[in-house]
């Protein structure tokens, strides 16, 4: 490089190399976590659930573009004060696959609501067939 040695510029290349590599290697061990958490939640989700979860359709809201109204499955839910944190379960026909969010709402709406584990709730969601975009926006 400008100035350097071909040794001192060998150097730079591998510790840069070496860099990457613990980064790649934090984020897949990071991601791998993450997985083993999800697939276990799942695993506590029942059967006939599941299935309901992938009947749900995604109904095209009036004048919002690509935004549509679906259900979510309340997966977990984890109350700390007036804010509760919700995970919800979804699912992606076109990957054939299950996806979680998880958002926080007032535990006075959730209450309100009547809202409890393993109920479907209505979300509204970012939804896009042609690109492939599943993305959720807010409970309903």
């Amino acid at each position: 490089m400008w100035g350097m040695s071909l040794t001192d510029t060998i150097i730079c290349i591998v510790v840069a190399l070496a860099v990457c590599g613990i980064f790649a290697g934090v984020c897949f061990v990071i991601a791998k976590k993450d997985k083993t958490k999800f697939e276990d939640l799942l695993a506590t989700i029942p059967a006939e659930k599941q299935e309901a979860l992938k009947a749900e359709n995604y109904q095209p809201l009036d004048g919002a573009g690509i935004k549509c109204a679906t259900r979510g499955l309340l997966a977990a839910i984890d109350t700390k004060g007036e804010t509760s944190t919700v995970r919800l379960i979804f699912y992606n026909e076109t990957r054939d696959a299950f996806y979680d969010q998880t958002t926080k709402i007032r535990t006075s709406e959730l209450n309100g609501k009547g809202y409890k584990l393993f109920d479907m709730i209505p979300c509204q969601m970012k939804y896009d067939k042609e690109y492939h975009i599943h993305e959720f926006k807010k409970i309903m």
